[in-house]
């Protein structure tokens, strides 16, 4: 089920539905400083994204680490077969890069300690030409100063100063303790909270925003964010111009997840059509085309700042590309030829185990290499060609050993077996078909103490037959409201094919590199999107049957049987 707001001077709400589950606070504590860092328990969700396979909170997974050589940027880890190869070295952390014109620049350095708070860059940051949010290749180890600050009206000594996370009806402070993993400094600035509060800056509008920095973009939609403003009382909207026009404003707003996530993280989405409507006349962003956009602040008064420089932001365009796997070296391999499912290579439950219900899902995953399985039902069929995850209604007798979950079905997962960092992943597979049948193919990162990303290579509801979904996840390192951070997610995305995608045999793969995914069906990249927050961290690779859950059409009993016919998973690096 999606949820829908809409968006811009208009915010009355359309019909949706939020998943009510209890918040997840992290009560840090850090080192001292004049910075304090200041939220409350708010009416909001832990829940997981309709389109997320993974569930908030500290579930923790110990992966092995990679095997790496000198090489490419790639790494790859093995364990537990001799058939595969390693990879090389992971590339090194990018250093932040922060744009925009010579005078309003992002700031440098961390919020944290005394003295420290938000403004503008030195004088000797970027010139002009590197205004552009468009982070170049040869740009990611950063040009910005990490350590002097500034900043108009905006230094203080630190006992004054405190970053507000500006929810009403209480306060929980505390600091962070874990280590910032933001790829950007914008990003790491705006983690604090949505504004910096400094009595001493005296009364009038807040500072102007800086350091508008592009984190992600599709055909069709541009995340960005900003460093937060400072006011003497508090920052209550951000305005979102797009050459010159105000599109919208960024408002805390406890009744919904993702205006709260937008404020909380000082970031937005032009235009998450998944969550708010954006479909007034111009208002979506167009394939291929560059965008200029401003930040203005407005505090409770009514003041509104000046606009943040104008940074110049593009969306990507698909079928550009093409894969020669000649360039690659294969570093997994699984054809499905044997008759039953691969000890050394795959696990059959998710980290968090078979009796976690997830996204409203209503099937068991029997683990059949599980020591306390005791649900006597095999979902892996081989027919020594291909393998079929099978899904079934649940035998009455096994009802009450399966959690009472209604279905039986099947999860692969190479944790702790294989892990990679950037490549090109292909699955072919005939989908299930009917009404509730849920086929996926994803890559997971599973230590849940860093951003978690998540690339959907596909997921196909079997009621919409011609059409698959792709879709990308993270989470920041925003622990005001939780310890997992705040979750990111792209628009889901959908291909169109024309297809009975259950009729036949199709490939669906990723070719994941530094600062970009493209997607393909059957060798034709159907989508793409680039930007610094593109996983830099190893995945898993993952595919399963689920039937039933809140995104989805209901189940139709009468399709089970179901089935995904698996005929191979395969794995390239450069």
């Amino acid at each position: 089920m999606r949820v829908f707001k809409l968006q811009g001077s208009d915010k009355s709400c359309l019909t949706g539905l939020l998943i009510a589950t209890s918040l997840i606070i992290s009560g840090c504590s850090g080192s001292d400083s004049g910075v304090s860092v200041a939220s409350v328990l708010v009416g909001g969700s832990n829940d997981i994204s309709q389109e997320d396979n993974n569930p908030l909170g500290n579930i923790s997974s110990e992966n092995d680490t990679p095997a790496v050589v000198a090489g490419s940027g790639e790494s790859t880890t093995v364990t537990g077969t001799d058939e595969f190869t390693t990879g090389s070295a992971p590339v090194a952390e990018p250093t932040p890069d922060v744009t925009g014109t010579n005078d309003e620049a992002g700031v440098a350095g961390p919020i944290v300690g005394e003295n420290a708070v938000a403004g503008n860059a030195p004088t000797d940051a970027p010139t002009d030409e590197a205004v552009v949010g468009d982070i170049p290749d040869d740009s990611i180890n950063g040009n910005g100063d990490t350590s002097s600050f500034n900043g108009d009206n905006q230094t203080s000594n630190g006992d004054d100063v405190q970053v507000q996370a500006a929810f009403a009806g209480g306060a929980d402070e505390g600091q962070r303790t874990d280590d910032d993993e933001s790829p950007t400094l914008t990003e790491s600035l705006s983690l604090a909270g949505p504004f910096v509060r400094d009595a001493t800056r005296g009364v009038g509008a807040p500072s102007a925003p800086t350091g508008l920095t592009k984190l992600l973009a599709g055909e069709n939609w541009i995340q960005f964010s900003w460093i937060p403003s400072t006011d003497d009382q508090s920052v209550e909207a951000y305005e979102i111009y797009r050459d010159g026009q105000l599109i919208s404003t960024v408002v805390f707003d406890a009744s919904y997840e993702f205006d709260i996530v937008n404020w909380q993280t000082t970031s937005y989405m032009d235009c998450n059509f998944t969550r708010f409507d954006c479909s007034a006349p111009n208002r979506q962003p167009l394939p291929g085309t560059s965008y200029s956009y401003s930040v203005a602040a407005v505090d409770g008064e009514g003041q509104r700042s000046d606009r943040s420089a104008a940074v110049v932001m593009s969306t990507t365009i698909a079928g550009q590309e093409s894969v020669d796997l000649a360039s690659f070296r294969q570093v997994f391999n699984e054809d499905f030829n044997g008759t039953t499912v691969d000890r050394s290579r795959w696990k059959t439950s998710l980290p968090w185990g078979p009796d976690l219900i997830i996204n409203g899902e209503t099937q068991y995953f029997v683990d059949t290499f599980g020591t306390n399985n005791v649900v006597t039902y095999d979902p892996f069929v081989f027919t020594g060609e291909t393998m079929l995850i099978t899904g079934i209604q649940t035998p009455e007798n096994l009802r009450q050993a399966a959690n009472n979950q209604p279905y039986l079905s099947g999860v692969l997962t190479t944790a702790d077996h294989f892990e990679l960092t950037y490549g090109y992943i292909e699955m072919r597979a005939k989908l299930a078909s009917g009404s509730g049948m849920f086929s996926t193919f994803y890559l997971f990162n599973q230590d849940f103490y860093k951003n978690k990303p998540e690339i959907d290579i596909m997921e196909r509801d079997g009621a919409r037959v011609d059409t698959a979904f792709q879709t990308y996840h993270y989470f920041d390192s925003n622990q005001n409201r939780r310890s997992t951070g705040e979750r990111h997610s792209s628009p889901t995305m959908e291909s169109s094919s024309g297809i009975n995608l259950s009729d036949d045999f199709h490939t669906y793969s990723v070719l994941w590199e530094p600062q970009r995914v493209i997607w393909f069906i059957d060798g034709a990249e159907v989508r793409r999107i680039e930007g610094v927050r593109v996983s830099d961290e190893p995945m898993n690779i993952i595919t399963q049957l689920v039937i039933g859950n809140e995104w989805i059409s209901g189940v139709d009993p009468s399709s089970l049987p179901a089935a995904v016919e698996i005929d191979y998973i395969r794995a390239w690096q450069r």
